[in-house]
């Protein structure tokens, strides 16, 4: 662990370095193919593979239509002897640059280790030779090709456990981050439009599953994690991490040359073979932005907006009117990326879009964008609305494009409402919950315009009302689990705070309160206040809602005379009052489930039994994490909000 924190701290410290040279934008333009540069050792060279098997630099070449200098050694290059690379010329004009390093760092390293416990130990020292050097080591092992002997790995196994926290390998990966790092600001210093993959380390032996070979490859799997946690620093400098490793991991074959030969012999070969080779070439293409569209491919109505966007100083704006063409390329996007430009896309009379270039991030892959906005689709469910309130009403609307944006941007609409301290609330449609969730709410402005950030297409609604609908209790949050529900009870008026500022989010609910709440939810009918229970007193705020919790069944009494005014409520008595609202509303209630998979079932009283599994049939309640039903436990007020909304919804 120590290993990790040290490489990962000195190699986040030096691309920090690399962020202060400046992160420029990719080109939005270019007039002939993309210059691609590949860089490091013999991964990139594709040492090992057969007369008309391609590199991965060549794939990624082939596939993206880049010109390809690979510049890549097959003479066991470390990240010391990659800074020679950056000398050549096309580095400094490349438009892609990937590297490969760090293997032969930490080969080096464990030949450099087993060299001197070899020499150590008198048994392996008398039967392998007292002058072992890290050479020698290298030739026994043949990893870089050829056949090593079984016996041989068997008698160095038990070293390897201790190579991953060892000086050798700690020293090796302190290098490595000091030298990747070096590079990484070498490169954005020459060249600061260039697009930096850095393809992480994959375990070459991880398909060997010999019963032998298990020792060799845990300590590789441990040094390569060591690595690759410390290559995620990269990212924070604008430096691309292509995860051979995850590729390799989630192979269908074997993607490297090592491999067990027969019963006595191992190939130890780390380099990949061709199929290893398509991995990567995947893997760094999954990370690559979209190939921006040449010229030719793009409205010449588009290309000018383009050229008009790239010309745009920073700090400045632009505005472009879409006027039924809604589909906005994504080099639109590319060319103001990372930049201080506020461009304005107006998609039709009263309905526009708006970013910021510094909120387009530079490294990501961006798609062309349909922002046609349509208004009043009804494709929100009934019983989805009906939990969200609005004293003005609500607009629905439905965003075109399918799917993530890639960055924020500000939907302004003209929905022809009046001003005057009106709060739109926009709440996005997840249709795999089947409710709608909140996402911020602003104040309609004075010629009625309606602004929203928007991250993705969905179906969403604005609700207009008094109040901003954003959870302002001290002990509620946004994005919880019970935020949704507790919104839904305190906006209707079902539910209140108490004069502390707090929900009581983890308190426990009374009997009385429970009672409250569903007398709210039914609309507070009119009630004739008759015999009361013995604890239950004439004109108080709980009198009227247990007089009809008791006369409409929803409630018993319990067995003394009393009602339990302030008792806690538990699950399992929450499951019988929801169980008889149901029942006395009209409400189908013959569904049932199968308790029997919680663990702690045998401990539900037989009086809830039925009304549990009801409630557990209608997905009303669910178990603990655990897998137990926890049925005696007290129920709190987020709870009872969360398994209301649930009936809500299941209705």
């Amino acid at each position: 662990m120590l290993m990790r924190k040290r490489f990962l701290g000195l190699l986040g410290a030096l691309c920090a370095l690399a962020l202060a040279v400046g992160l420029m934008p990719a080109r939005a333009l270019a007039d002939d193919a993309a210059l691609y540069v590949a860089l490091g050792d013999s991964v990139s060279a594709g040492y090992g593979l057969s007369e008309g098997e391609e590199s991965f630099p060549e794939l990624v070449a082939q596939e993206r239509g880049y010109e390809l200098t690979n510049l890549a050694s097959n003479d066991g290059v470390t990240s010391e002897t990659l800074l020679a690379q950056l000398g050549d010329e096309s580095v400094a004009s490349a438009d892609v640059i990937t590297i490969t390093v760090g293997g032969n760092d930490l080969m080096g390293a464990l030949y450099a280790y087993l060299a001197d416990e070899i020499n150590a130990d008198p048994v392996l020292s008398g039967a392998l030779g007292n002058a072992m050097t890290p050479e020698l080591v290298e030739s026994l092992l043949a990893s870089s090709g050829g056949a090593a002997d079984l016996t041989l790995v068997n008698m160095l196994k038990g070293l390897l456990a201790g190579f991953p926290a060892s000086e050798q390998a700690t020293e090796a990966l302190a290098e490595l981050a000091t030298n990747v790092g070096t590079a990484i600001t070498a490169i954005k210093t020459a060249n600061p439009d260039a697009t930096i993959v850095l393809v992480n380390q994959y375990n070459p032996y991880g398909s060997l599953a010999v019963e032998e070979l298990e020792d060799v490859v845990a300590a590789f799997e441990q040094g390569v994690q060591a690595m690759n946690q410390g290559f995620s620093a990269v990212e924070a400098a604008g430096c691309l991490v292509a995860d051979a490793h995850g590729a390799f991991e989630g192979a269908e074959s074997n993607p490297c040359n090592a491999a067990v030969v027969d019963l006595k012999t191992v190939n130890l070969d780390f380099h990949p073979n061709a199929y290893g080779h398509q991995l990567i070439a995947q893997a760094v293409a999954d990370v690559l932005p979209e190939t921006p569209e040449e010229p030719g491919d793009v409205d010449s109505d588009w290309v000018s907006v383009v050229e008009g966007l790239v010309a745009t100083e920073a700090g400045h704006d632009y505005s472009v009117d879409l006027w039924g063409d809604t589909v906005v390329p994504s080099l639109v996007f590319q060319a103001v990326a990372g930049r201080d430009v506020d461009v304005r896309l107006n998609v039709s009379p009263g309905v526009s879009w708006t970013f910021n270039g510094t909120d387009v991030p530079t490294d990501a892959k961006l798609s062309d964008l349909d922002l046609a906005v349509t208004l009043g689709t009804g494709t929100v469910p009934e019983g989805a609305l009906s939990l969200v309130g609005g004293l003005f009403g609500y607009v629905e609307l439905t965003i075109a494009h399918d799917g993530a944006f890639g960055f924020p941007m500000t939907l302004e609409a003209d929905l022809g409402l009046p001003a005057g301290g009106i709060y739109a609330n926009a709440y996005r449609y997840d249709e795999g919950a089947g409710m709608l969730r909140f996402e911020g709410s602003s104040v309609v402005a004075q010629d009625g315009t309606v602004s929203m950030t928007v991250d993705h297409a969905s179906a969403w609604v604005v609700t207009f009302d008094s109040v901003s609908h954003e959870l302002t209790f001290s002990d509620a949050a946004e994005g919880e689990w019970y935020s949704e529900p507790v919104r839904w009870m305190y906006f209707n008026g079902f539910m209140n705070g108490y004069p502390d500022g707090t929900f009581g989010i983890g308190r426990t609910i009374t009997r009385a309160e429970a009672a409250s709440v569903l007398y709210n939810l039914a609309g507070m009918p009119a009630v004739e206040v008759g015999e009361l229970p013995a604890d239950v007193e004439e004109g108080e705020w709980y009198t009227a809602p247990i007089a009809w919790s008791l006369q409409t069944g929803v409630f018993k009494g319990n067995g003394d005379g009393s009602f339990g005014l302030f008792s806690a409520l538990s699950r399992e008595q929450a499951a019988c009052i929801l169980f008889n609202s149901a029942q006395a509303a009209g409400e189908d209630v013959s569904a049932r489930a199968d308790l029997t998979a919680f663990g702690d079932a045998d401990t539900l009283s037989a009086w809830a039994a039925d009304a549990m599994s009801w409630a557990v049939s209608e997905g009303i309640f669910s178990g603990s994490g655990e897998g137990n039903l926890e049925p005696g436990r007290s129920i709190t007020r987020a709870e009872f909000a969360t398994i209301l909304m649930n009936q809500r919804l299941a209705g």
